[in-house]
């Protein structure tokens, strides 16, 4: 049997319920049979429609709702217009399907009591997304873990990728094995997008260039910065750097290593609701501990970091 599930995951899982988020793609298919076949039996099937694809997004909806019905799970619907909500907003579709789905995910966990969501992410996934965010400059050198929490309005919610440990070449063989059949997304092949030029140019070429499978690097190289950041968080007091009225009490951040700074900032402009924070805004906010006076730096979405009487502080735009 070819084993794609995260085992230390899969033996705390199978007395909980869990919502599978399937979009009908090969990866989540993966997903749900490997659970169901792993005795995993408490299961409701989440299909976000994001009516991108016109017919062929119906054609997904209507696989994996009889996808759910073969297997006798729950089903369970979202269906957004992805793309009128970014016309009439004003915002990237990339942030509103985001958006969509973790409210669809919020949602579901809330009305069947699930534990969590589980998502069909894999290694090669993780490696795209290290090197993607890396290149961009988002956040340093982040990816995915296999268990993660999220505050998204009104509740914590947890998100767990049990497949992270898997190569997409085990998953290929899982389906060649189980004879699954899944929906293909053209778009995922589609040669301007940046993930997927990292995905079909970039990975292949830097294994070519390197003689080898260039996957375990950089996913190591990940978990090995994972860990130190883990570690450094571990020993920061966050709230002890915070006055009487929330804000960042500069007399105690200035005594920190920059390094101890910059985290110190990004958790707070994290919890100020700050969205898509790149290094450059956190360590704009750092060079304001080392000015004086009053001084302000531009954050994403419409606000300010702002110092005064000694004090950082966050302020929205009308």
């Amino acid at each position: 049997m070819v084993e794609v599930l995260d085992s230390r995951w899969l033996e705390r899982a199978r007395d909980k319920r869990w919502l599978v988020a399937v979009s009908g793609g090969r990866d989540s298919v993966v997903l749900l049979d490997s659970l169901v076949r792993e005795g995993v039996e408490n299961l409701v099937v989440l299909h976000v429609n994001h009516s991108l694809r016109g017919e062929a997004s119906d054609a997904d909806e209507h696989f994996v709702a009889d996808l759910a019905d073969r297997y006798g799970l729950p089903f369970l619907l979202t269906k957004e217009d992805v793309g009128g909500i970014a016309s009439s907003s004003g915002k990237g579709l990339e942030l509103v399907a985001r958006e969509v789905r973790l409210a669809a995910y919020v949602k579901g966990v809330t009305a069947y009591g699930c534990e969590g969501v589980a998502l069909g992410h894999h290694a090669d996934d993780q490696a795209e997304t290290v090197l993607f965010k890396l290149l961009r400059g988002s956040d340093g050198f982040k990816g995915m873990k296999l268990e993660n929490e999220l505050y998204v309005d009104p509740i914590f919610l947890k998100v767990y990728r049990p497949m992270l440990g898997a190569r997409r070449s085990t998953i290929d063989r899982y389906v060649q094995e189980y004879e699954l059949e899944y929906r293909e997304d053209e778009t995922n092949n589609e040669p301007f997008t940046p993930r997927n030029r990292i995905r079909h140019e970039v990975m292949p070429l830097l294994s070519d260039v390197m003689g080898r499978d260039v996957v375990s690097a950089i996913n190591n190289a990940w978990e090995a910065c994972y860990q130190m950041d883990d570690f450094l968080d571990s020993q920061i007091n966050f709230h002890q750097m915070l006055d009487p009225q929330g804000r960042l009490f500069l007399p105690l951040l200035e005594k920190q290593h920059e390094a101890v700074q910059g985290r110190v900032i990004h958790w707070f402009l994290k919890e100020k609701g700050v969205k898509d924070l790149s290094r450059g805004v956190v360590h704009s906010c750092v060079a304001l501990c080392h000015v004086h006076g009053v001084a302000k730096v531009n954050l994403p979405g419409g606000g300010w970091m702002r110092r005064k009487e000694k004090r950082l502080f966050v302020e929205w735009g009308e």
